[in-house]
C-alpha cells in the first residue's frame, strides 16, 4: 500500500507544479479514503526541521541551522493505525535548506 501512497503522492506534487487544479478534489477524495483505511499520511513541507526528527531521513543542503526548513518532500511520511496503535511504515524522504 505504501508503493500506492507514494504514487498518488507524486502524481498531487507534479500537478501542484504544473498548477493544475483540475484533480485536486479527485486527489483529496483519494486521501481521504486512504484515511478512512488506516492510513496517516503527513507531508512535512514547510516545517522546521530537527536532528532529532526520527519520521524523516534529510537531505541537507548548506549549512545545518536551527531555521532549516524542509523545502522539498520526496517521499510523504506513513503511519498506519490499528487497534489503537500507531505503526511507522515509511519514513519520509524531504530536502533541508
Amino acid at each position: 500500500m505504501t508503493e500506492i501512497i507514494n504514487q498518488i503522492f507524486a502524481l498531487d506534487s507534479k500537478l501542484k507544479k504544473e498548477n493544475n487544479d483540475s484533480g485536486n478534489r479527485y486527489l483529496d477524495r483519494i486521501y481521504h479514503e486512504f484515511e478512512a483505511m488506516g492510513f496517516q499520511i503527513v507531508i512535512p513541507l514547510g516545517k522546521t526541521y530537527r536532528n532529532e526528527m526520527t519520521d524523516v531521513e534529510a537531505n541537507v543542503l548548506g549549512d545545518l541551522s536551527r531555521t532549516s526548513k524542509i523545502t522539498k518532500v520526496l517521499k510523504p511520511v506513513i503511519y498506519q493505525i490499528e487497534n489503537n496503535e500507531t505503526k511507522l511504515l515509511q519514513k519520509g524522504i524531504v530536502i533541508v535548506e
